[in-house]
């Protein structure tokens, strides 16, 4: 009997030598992380890990196809494309909130009354954008009808574009997010802030603010490098921290980047409502968000509500 209790005790000690010692992971190698320019891109500023390779893209559009055909591990992306591409079967997961809202409503004319609006012209950077988005969604609320109350005005698409017409006063109001927002009332003394969009928000919804901007991860990349996976939302989480505590530094980095100059930056990074909110965290905000784009276009985010599959 001794003997064979030696022998147990023998192949139980090779079996936990085998079998008890952590799993090596694969070394990842670069792991390449694509920022929009503009405030979507901020947040990444401060990592600080080599392995890690920033690729800044001037529109979504890019973004999205590096992710779907594999060029990219991770992506900081406006929060209603990213549940487009997982609606669109693009394996990727939400790891993080990096951004609520920033949307202001500015006029051109200084400190006039937002009962104003009404019969007036809004313009807007962009159909689909979020800040028509959120325009609708606002007028939805307000039970009033767009082409009737109020009409909409979509000819100047790109945001800095229409916030040089709102400093030159050739526009009277505008929807749009920082930094343009902080441009525009750096700029123009006459120019005032009509309507903070996230008060309004919060004020009919209940919900503190809505998410603008998440980070995602290739559903691959997150299963295959675990490890690696949680290094990059902690170093990821500690840059959010470094942005809003140092807006200075920060707004060179973002510069050095290529994601935005640092004269626009510096000035709007306190106001671009960054964070750092974990999947789990945000779950509620992003999901009742995609209920009212929803509600108010399931085009908007493909088609869908995503489901917890959506959420690490």
């Amino acid at each position: 009997m001794k003997k064979y209790a030696f022998i147990l005790v023998v192949i139980l000690a090779v079996t936990i030598g085998l079998f008890g010692q952590p799993i090596q992971e694969a070394d990842p190698g670069t792991i390449r992380l694509g920022v929009m320019a503009g405030p979507t891109g901020f947040s990444s500023a401060g990592l600080d890990q080599p392995d890690i390779d920033i690729e800044v893209f001037p529109s979504p559009n890019e973004v999205i196809a590096r992710l779907a055909n594999g060029e990219l591990d991770m992506a900081a992306l406006p929060t209603n494309v990213a549940a487009n591409l997982y609606n669109k079967g693009v394996g990727i997961r939400l790891a993080a909130v990096i951004g609520n809202g920033m949307l202001s409503l500015i006029s051109s004319k200084g400190g006039m009354d937002v009962r104003d609006l009404y019969g007036a012209t809004l313009h807007l950077p962009g159909a689909g954008s979020t800040p028509d988005q959120m325009a609708r969604l606002l007028l939805k609320w307000a039970d009033l009808v767009e082409g009737k109350d109020i009409f909409f005005d979509y000819s100047v698409a790109a945001p800095a574009q229409l916030a040089q017409l709102l400093i030159a006063g050739k526009v009277d109001y505008a929807l749009l997010p920082q930094p343009f927002v902080s441009m525009v009332l750096d700029r123009s003394p006459q120019a005032a802030q009509l309507l903070d969009v996230q008060a309004l928000y919060a004020e009919l919804t209940g919900s503190a603010t809505y998410p603008m901007s998440v980070l995602v991860v290739s559903e691959k990349f997150a299963s295959t490098y675990p490890s690696s996976f949680r290094r990059v939302l902690a170093g990821y989480k500690n840059s959010v921290d470094w942005v809003n505590g140092n807006p200075a530094l920060a707004a060179q980095k973002i510069e050095d980047l290529g994601i935005m100059a640092k004269t626009l930056a510096q000035n709007a990074i306190p106001h671009c409502n960054l964070v750092y909110e974990s999947a789990s965290e945000a779950k509620d905000a992003v999901t009742f968000y995609f209920e009212q784009l929803y509600s108010l276009d399931p085009s908007s985010i493909g088609g869908s509500v995503p489901g917890d599959e959506l959420y690490l």
